[in-house]
């Protein structure tokens, strides 16, 4: 057999065109494989770290498209997605309100920014309705307890102020 890497010489001109040549034309050598792979590369037949592997998952991995239990899907940044912001007005009706423990006055500032608080929330849908409530109604009972503090006072100055005047001699001759 010859050499695959000689040359076979071209047919000469004085030949007859009929004759088929003495062997037949052999194929080109197959490239060598080379024998290690180049820098960032990986061995045929092994999956790159990073790169898809196609084919069927394997058992217990979820199907294409499905994130994987605990893992965001696909878009979706980590952690939580934001909600609807909280209304500052139903934040400042409880803050005044329970204020209103100490000041006495502040109570009735909670009440009406409870109110506005929760109308501006049916209206725009933001967060805070318990808040809002909550700070109308700690108002109305630091208000209510306060308006009797006050009437317990008065009534409480008139019975001492009736029991003084009951009791004095100086409009009584002797």
């Amino acid at each position: 057999m010859s050499d695959p890497t000689t040359p076979v010489p071209p047919p000469s001109d004085d030949a007859p065109a009929s004759v088929p040549p003495a062997s037949p034309p052999t194929p080109p050598p197959a490239p060598a494989a080379p024998a290690q792979p180049a820098p960032g590369q990986s061995a045929p037949g092994q999956p790159v770290y990073g790169q898809p592997v196609y084919g069927q998952p394997a058992a217990g991995q979820p199907a294409y498209g499905q994130p994987a239990y605990g893992q965001p899907a696909y878009g979706q940044p980590y952690g939580y997605a934001a909600g609807p912001r909280t209304n500052v007005l139903a934040i400042v009706s409880l803050v005044l309100s329970l204020a209103g423990l100490v000041t006495g006055i502040t109570a009735v500032g909670g009440i009406i920014c409870g109110h506005i608080a929760m109308a501006q929330i049916k209206r725009t849908g933001e967060n805070g309705r318990g808040l809002a409530l909550g700070g109308v109604i700690a108002g109305y009972i630091i208000a209510g307890l306060g308006i009797l503090l006050i009437i317990a006072y008065v009534i409480f100055l008139v019975a001492i102020i009736g029991a003084g005047v009951a009791s004095s001699s100086y409009g009584t001759s002797s």
